[in-house]
């Protein structure tokens, strides 16, 4: 056979562009890639926001303990001015109590803890003192706890939708085996399991999310 001829045949069996009736295969495996790469996006922007609200979560704990500190500092210095009895100092520091402090100071003070052995050791063991920071280092760590789990489960929907373009792209391989080989048999055998592909393809398919 000349090589003309071999050419030929080999496109009358492998034609390119695909006949009509394969286009909509071929769209089809167009779509799961586009899918896969659409949920790989919502991955990777949905890990870039767990760890900005990871980071920010740290950031405002810090403050946090920044700020207590300085707080325990200046209800130590109350303390003292209070066992020296020396009121004017201790009513000066107490007039620049942060209001979180003070909350917490006046009701364990409503407590008496020098006679309440049941009242906790300090304001800062009382419910009443809730700082502000702690409050958005804990919504922070929620929201990138979310969006963690976000970025996930867009990754397990990628990596189906690529599992996908593989299942649809045995259909064509077998599809376009169905019809080349000599005998009937084989070539029924190839059809059918393109069909089963096809069929569990598309099962599997519908039940996945579309972004």
């Amino acid at each position: 056979m000349r090589a003309d001829e071999e050419v030929k045949t080999f496109y009358d069996r492998y034609p390119y562009p695909p006949p009509v009736s394969d286009l909509d295969q071929y769209r089809q495996l167009w779509e799961e890639g586009d899918q896969a790469a659409r949920w790989s996006g919502v991955q990777a922007i949905s890990f870039i926001e767990a760890l900005a609200d990871h980071q920010d979560s740290i950031k405002q704990a810090n403050q946090a303990v920044l700020t207590q500190s300085m707080h325990i500092d200046l209800f130590v210095e109350w303390s003292s001015a209070l066992t020296l009895n020396n009121e004017r100092q201790a009513d000066f520091l107490y007039e620049r109590f942060p209001a979180e402090l003070k909350k917490a100071t006046e009701a364990w003070l409503t407590l008496e803890p020098e006679t309440n052995p049941n009242a906790p050791p300090s304001p800062f063991a009382m419910s009443e003192y809730i700082l502000d920071q702690n409050k958005e280092s804990a919504d922070l760590s929620v929201e990138a706890d979310e969006m963690f789990a976000t970025a996930t489960q867009a990754n397990r929907t990628a990596d189906n939708y690529v599992l996908l373009t593989v299942i649809f792209a045995t259909v064509l391989f077998f599809g376009g085996l169905s019809g080349k080989f000599k005998s009937r048999t084989v070539d029924l055998v190839m059809l059918i399991l393109a069909l089963v592909l096809f069929t569990l393809g598309l099962v599997v398919m519908l039940g996945f999310p579309v972004y």
